[in-house]
């Protein structure tokens, strides 16, 4: 691919193909934003760890690891700046925190200046997990969550003030209005809600499903909410006007075109109040912006964006992807520089660049922020190497020794020729045991980084179950939702991959179970939900299967019975022959006999026959 690089900020106008790299699906998640001035920012990952960087120094500032056993997991991060009155009453001090939501429904305040958690809010929380958090910029600070409810708390007393029900749909964000004073909240629908009478004044519907994004600003004394959904691929602009409105808008005044779901949405109005610039980070990893006049915004079909930001790695003979993980437009005062941030979760470079609204696609080519912090660290080993280590520059010829005996050269050790009998016994395994099954974690960690398919199936067809269970309890956690989707892909192949991939799905479940439970309902689902399709689509055949397989075997076993039957034995089972002839000498002896008394029975029946007739 052919590149023009500038010098200094090594743009081209050629497209790389944008891939979400290392593994970020940060599309889905919110806990990520900047300050309110954009020197810092802060992370939350999927492990539930805390990172705050600087974004000028491009420094890892602070990091905060949770007990997830007492707290859980954080869902929701919002910097906050108010002033906090001390336990004495005697003193009230400003300080920046950051206001996180978890899992659990606790919402804690995390001060930056000590680097540690203050704690808890006090007040009955929310029952179940915290969608959403928003500031007033003064003290009041407002949460949603799972449980239909939004909170208001009191910063400066550290209490909970206030709640109210915001109907029947699951809250998913917020947004607070303060010229107005309403309070945005974002669901299958968006509504309007009075902070004062906690009223609920408008009602806006077009999104197709949740609303996960809210972003606000001010023109000409009037209100815009921009807002951007979870399955959706446009950024909607809606007017909020004053007091209560009966009908709800399902029009929005107009929209923006993406190329893929949003996960951070900034905007910003310049000085002269008339162009109105967004900028909207992707789930893919890019960065669009839109600038357009505010009077003429009306539009029947979605705005296409401006320019189209891209960052790509300048090592190697491919160019990859690099993830913006966030952007933002609000620290511009000409409404011409963003903020962006690159790289994964672990490592980020802060950048803010000057737009050129003349080319519509703008490639940065820069070193991943791993490779650079590597790059770094060798090269300041090499400094202190250099520095402790002195090498001596002398010639050997010119050493004399003071020893007697004259020094030897050293021989150089020729490679022994082992007879291969000798080799066999080396091998022989005392006591007769039976070598341990090892993990191939290294193998399957460096399968799933570089996607090769080939040293997938050589790790993922491994069927000994001993090997499986080493090797995923030994995986690092970031990877292993890249391994279900990988599991899940094969399942759908072949029916020799079904069962060892089934097996490595059963054992990464057992073995990962703690952690697992901990992302929340959703989430499994999103994860595990394509698994589940593909088990419940092959079982779908197992009842006619089952038939089928009983009725084949009826007719295999009467088959089987018939042919038995057709093939019984019909000759004699013992015969005898003797051939001695006293048998029948004897035969005619009795004949003889029989004749014999046959003709004396005749001669008695003649006498007694004359004897009768002698007495008449």
């Amino acid at each position: 691919m052919k590149m023009e690089v500038d010098k200094h900020h090594k743009t081209s106008s050629s497209k790389v193909k944008t891939v979400s790299g290392g593994g970020l699906p940060l599309g889905a998640i919110q806990s990520k934003c900047f300050s309110q001035h954009g020197n810092l920012f802060a992370l939350v990952n999927d492990q539930g760890i805390l990172r705050i960087w600087d974004t000028e120094t491009n420094e890892l500032k602070q990091e905060y690891t949770p007990n997830l056993h007492l707290s859980g997991p954080c869902n929701t991060v919002l910097w906050v700046n108010f002033k906090s009155k001390r336990k004495s009453n005697t003193e009230s001090t400003q300080g920046l925190h950051l206001v996180m939501g978890g899992n659990s429904g606790e919402v804690q305040l995390y001060s930056y200046t000590s680097g540690k958690v203050e704690g808890n809010l006090k007040g009955e929380s929310h029952s179940a997990k915290i969608n959403g958090l928003a500031f007033d910029g003064v003290k009041m600070l407002y949460s949603c969550g799972d449980d239909f409810q939004v909170i208001v708390w009191d910063l400066s007393l550290g209490k909970r003030v206030g709640a109210w029900s915001v109907g029947n749909e699951k809250p998913q964000v917020i947004a607070y209005l303060p010229e107005k004073k309403y309070l945005a909240v974002g669901g299958r629908e968006i509504l309007v809600f009075s902070t004062e009478t906690q009223a609920r004044l408008q009602k806006f519907t077009g999104h197709t499903s949740e609303v996960t994004i809210l972003e606000t600003f001010t023109y000409d004394d009037e209100e815009y909410i921009l807002s951007a959904s979870k399955m959706e691929r446009v950024i909607s602009l809606w007017k909020i006007k004053s007091g209560p409105v009966k009908s709800k808008s399902s029009d929005a005044i107009c929209s923006f075109l993406m190329e893929d779901i949003a996960s951070m949405i900034t905007c910003n109005v310049n000085q002269s109040g008339e162009t109105l610039v967004v900028s909207a980070c992707t789930r893919s990893g890019v960065v669009h912006l839109y600038n357009h006049s505010l009077e003429d915004l009306k539009s029947l079909k979605p705005l296409k964006p401006k320019v189209t930001i891209q960052v790509a790695s300048d090592g190697g003979s491919v160019i990859e992807p690099i993830t913006v993980v966030a952007a933002s437009m609000k620290f511009s005062e000409n409404a011409k520089e963003v903020l962006f941030a690159y790289g994964d979760r672990f490592f980020l470079m802060f950048e803010k660049k000057q737009v050129d609204y003349s080319q519509k696609i703008d490639v940065l080519v820069r070193v991943h922020p791993k490779d650079a912090l590597n790059e770094k660290k060798a090269k300041k080993g090499t400094q202190a190497k250099s520095l402790k280590t002195l090498i001596p520059t002398i010639n050997p010829a010119d050493v004399s020794y003071k020893s007697a005996t004259a020094v030897q050269p050293q021989k150089t050790s020729k490679p022994v020729d082992t007879p291969m009998d000798e080799r066999l016994q080396n091998l022989h395994l005392s006591n007769g045991e039976i070598p341990k099954s090892q993990s191939k974690v290294n193998l399957l960690v460096q399968a799933l980084h570089s996607r090769d398919n080939s040293l997938l199936s050589t790790v993922l067809t491994t069927d000994d179950q001993e090997v499986i269970k080493l090797t995923l309890q030994k995986l690092p956690v970031q990877y292993v939702n890249p391994l279900v989707s990988e599991l899940t892909m094969r399942m759908q192949k072949k029916s020799s991959h079904v069962e060892t991939s089934m097996k490595w799905m059963k054992t990464l479940a057992q073995t990962h179970a703690s952690q697992l439970m901990a992302q929340g309902h959703e989430d499994l689902m999103e994860k595990f939900g394509p698994c589940i399709a593909v088990i419940e689509h092959r079982i779908s055949c197992m009842p006619e299967l089952s038939k089928l397989n009983g009725r084949l075997q009826l007719l295999v076993n009467q088959i089987t019975r018939n042919s038995n039957e057709d093939n019984l034995c019909n000759e004699n089972v013992l015969v005898y022959e003797d051939n001695d002839d006293s048998s029948s000498s004897d035969l005619e002896g009795s004949k003889l006999d029989k004749s014999l008394s046959d003709d004396e029975w005749e001669e008695d029946e003649d006498e007694e026959e004359s004897d009768m007739e002698v007495d008449a």
